[in-house]
This record gives C-alpha cells, sequence and structure tokens, in this order.
C-alpha cells in the first residue's frame, strides 16, 4: 500500500514537472494570474500544452470569452463605450418625432386642397349652368364681328396684292400698255400667267401673301410676351417686311423704268436707288402693301382681344380646371412626401432596434482586444522558439491565431456598429 501511493506522488510530480495536461481543465481555466502579463501567461501556456495549434487556439477561445466577461462586468467602461450609441440612437428618435410631426402636418393640408377642388368644381358647374353671369356686353360681339369683316377683307387684298406685286417682280414681262402701276401691283391674270409658265411660279405667288400674313400673325404673338425683348423682336419684324416690300418695288419700278427708257427718243440714265426713292410709284407700291399690312396685323389683334372677351365663359372654365390640376398635383406631391417619410421612419426605427441590441449587449474595444491576443500570441511562440520547435510549426501557428484574431476582430466591429 505504502509503494502504491510512492508511485502516484512520484507520478504526480512528473507531470507537474513535464507540464503535461492530464484532462481538459486545463484549456477551461479561464483567468489570467494577477501576477502575469498576456505575454507571460502566453509563455506559460505554451508550456503547458507543448505548443500545439489546436491548444493556442482554444486559449485564444478562452480568453475572448474571458474578456467579454471581464468587460462586461466593468460598468464604467461599458458606460464609455456605449455613450455614442445611446447619442446616435437619440438623435435617431428625436428625427422620427420630427418626420412624424411633418407627416401629420402634410396630412392636415390635404383635407383643404381637397375642399379647393370641390369648390372650384362647383364654380365650373355654375358657370356651365348660368354662363351669363360672366358674360361680357354685346359690344364685344359687335367687335368681333366688324374686326372679323375687316381682318377678312384685308386678307383678301394682301392676298391678291402680294400675288400680284410678286409675280411683277419676279417673273412678268412689261410692255408699253402695261407700265402702269396699277396693272403691275393688281394684275388679275396674275395667278393664270403663272400656271401657264409652271408649277414653280404658281406656288411661289400663291405662297407669298402668307409669308407677310404670317409676319402679322407674329407680331401678335410677340405682343402676349412679357418684357422689353418684345418690343426689338416687333421693330425687327416691321423693318423685315419693310425691307421686302421696299426690294418687290424697286424690281417691279426698275422693270417700268427700263420700258420707257427703251421706248424715248432722250438718253435716260441707269436706274438705281435714289431714283427710285424720287419715284412716286416706288413709294405707292410699298405703301400699298407695307401699311396694309400693318394694319392687318393691329386689326388681327384687336379681333383677338374681343374674341377673348366673347370666349370668357371657356377661358373660365379652363382657368379653373388649371386651378384643379395645380392643387391636385399639390396632393400627389403631398402623398409623395408622406410615402418617403414613412420609409424613412421605417429605416431610422430598425437602426434603432440594431442600436438598442449594441446598447444592450456587451461592446468591446476591439484595439484593447487586438492587443491583449498578440500578446498572448508573441508568449506563446517565444515559448515555441526557445524549445526549438521547427520553424514552419510556429509560423503554422502564427498563421492560424492571426486568422482567428482577424476573424474575431471583424466580428466584434460588425457587432459594436463601429470601431472603437
Amino acid at each position: 500500500m505504502a509503494l502504491s501511493k510512492l508511485k502516484s506522488l512520484f507520478q504526480d510530480n512528473l507531470n507537474k514537472k513535464n507540464k503535461i495536461p492530464q484532462t481538459e481543465d486545463d484549456l477551461n481555466k479561464p483567468e489570467k494570474p494577477l501576477s502575469e502579463n498576456y505575454e507571460e501567461w502566453g509563455f506559460k501556456k505554451g508550456g503547458h500544452l507543448n505548443g500545439s495549434h489546436m491548444g493556442l487556439l482554444q486559449c485564444l477561445a478562452r480568453i475572448r470569452e474571458d474578456h467579454k466577461r471581464m468587460v462586461r462586468k466593468d460598468e464604467l467602461k461599458q458606460n464609455q463605450l456605449k455613450e455614442p450609441l445611446i447619442t446616435l440612437r437619440n438623435t435617431q428618435l428625436e428625427e422620427i418625432e420630427h418626420k412624424v410631426e411633418e407627416i401629420n402636418n402634410t396630412k392636415d393640408k390635404s383635407p383643404i386642397l381637397e375642399n379647393k377642388i370641390e369648390n372650384l368644381k362647383k364654380d365650373i358647374i355654375s358657370i356651365r349652368k348660368n354662363p351669363k353671369e360672366i358674360m361680357p356686353d354685346k359690344m364685344s360681339k359687335v367687335s368681333f364681328t366688324i374686326g372679323l369683316l375687316i381682318l377678312t377683307a384685308l386678307s383678301i387684298y394682301l392676298f391678291i396684292f402680294y400675288s400680284s406685286a410678286s409675280f411683277s417682280a419676279f417673273f412678268k414681262q412689261f410692255s408699253l400698255n402695261e407700265i402702269g402701276v396699277a396693272n403691275s401691283i393688281f394684275d388679275p391674270q396674275a395667278i393664270s400667267r403663272a400656271y401657264q409658265d409652271g408649277l414653280t411660279e404658281l406656288i411661289l405667288i400663291i405662297s407669298m401673301p402668307f409669308v407677310f400674313i404670317g409676319l402679322g400673325f407674329l407680331i401678335h404673338k410677340f405682343q402676349e410676351q412679357k418684357g422689353f425683348s418684345k418690343f426689338f423682336k416687333i421693330g425687327l419684324l416691321i423693318v423685315i417686311t419693310f425691307l421686302f416690300d421696299a426690294i418687290l418695288a424697286y424690281e417691279i419700278t426698275e422693270k417700268i423704268y427700263n420700258i420707257k427708257a427703251e421706248n424715248s427718243f432722250q438718253d435716260l440714265p441707269e436706274y438705281n436707288f435714289q431714283l427710285a426713292f424720287e419715284s412716286v410709284n416706288f413709294w405707292l407700291i410699298i405703301f400699298a402693301g407695307f401699311i396694309v399690312y400693318l394694319i392687318w396685323g393691329f386689326v388681327f389683334d384687336f379681333t383677338i382681344e374681343a374674341y377673348d372677351k366673347i370666349n370668357v365663359v371657356k377661358q373660365a372654365i379652363k382657368a379653373k380646371q388649371s386651378e384643379i390640376e395645380i392643387y391636385k398635383e399639390q396632393l400627389d406631391k403631398n402623398e409623395e412626401t408622406i410615402s418617403k417619410l414613412k420609409e424613412e421612419i421605417n429605416s431610422l426605427k430598425l437602426k434603432c432596434k440594431k442600436l438598442k441590441g449594441k446598447i444592450d449587449g456587451v461592446i468591446i474595444d476591439t484595439a484593447e482586444f487586438d492587443k491583449i491576443l498578440h500578446e498572448f500570441l508573441g508568449g506563446w511562440t517565444h515559448w515555441m522558439s526557445v524549445n526549438k520547435k521547427e520553424q514552419s510549426y510556429i509560423d503554422q501557428a502564427t498563421e492560424k491565431a492571426n486568422e482567428f484574431i482577424e476573424i474575431n476582430i471583424k466580428t466584434l466591429e460588425t457587432d459594436n456598429l463601429t470601431t472603437v
């Protein structure tokens, strides 16, 4: 019996001397001795586990859990680490309150807009039932009728004048019995002669009157514009029209002058701009077209104005319908705003929920944790070097440990939401 006890004691002393663990208790011892730093402890544990790779990883895992437990107990440290997250969460909660308030304010606007739309619809129905309530006086109808008659007559005049004048200026060959100004600018056979000469001539002299009518219409449209630039545009159109009329007048009077010169017994000078400006026929042709063109433009403007007055019912309905469309657009924008705010609120609530989970959990200082693990690894590899372990074996241990540390640091950074 005594011999058996001596053998047992000898075996225990031998195990302690060689530091070979008999069970897993050595791996599960959680706390580092207060008298040692992590590098010293790593050196010691390396000796206990003979530099085993598996033992190293298990020790690192135990250090991770021990560190978490230690951090969890350190309330002051936890409060410091959680303070930025608490501040961020409070800011997000305040932002949610502001957005909820903004949604309520936007919703309060919708009934007002809907009420305005309903009132406008009722106004449209009332106008259609009783249009006389907003109808202008009868003079507006008279003005429109007279203006329309004058405009029609002037349009016919301008068509005849410019078709005849353009034919005379560009295509007509004058004879002695056709040198009168009246024959040149009011040729009753201009269209038929142009048709006989070819389709191109016909299209040109028929289109020419619409060029000047179009210029008159542009004057009316420019008058509707705002700003000083409209006067410049109107003036430019008038100058262009005058120059065009002057060219037609010059071409016609030149042809008439040349016929007279050919059949005169006196030597006449060549026709030029000075002779044209001194010719009564030159100015007669210009004013027969240009002045009527200006009158057409003014009459057209007044006629449109009179039409707008008698068409006040349609305009009133159109104006109210435009208002309805504006209010509907505002309603749609309000709905879009509310929908966007709700999405932002849901996103903030999700972030707050995640933050609450982090705040209720444990926040670990990743820099400190990284330092502890590397110190332990340094002590472990130091033991391996002292005990002449192969360098490849030491490198493998370092590589596996660094991989373990890297994975755990990234996990902690994700859990902490940010690197502390």
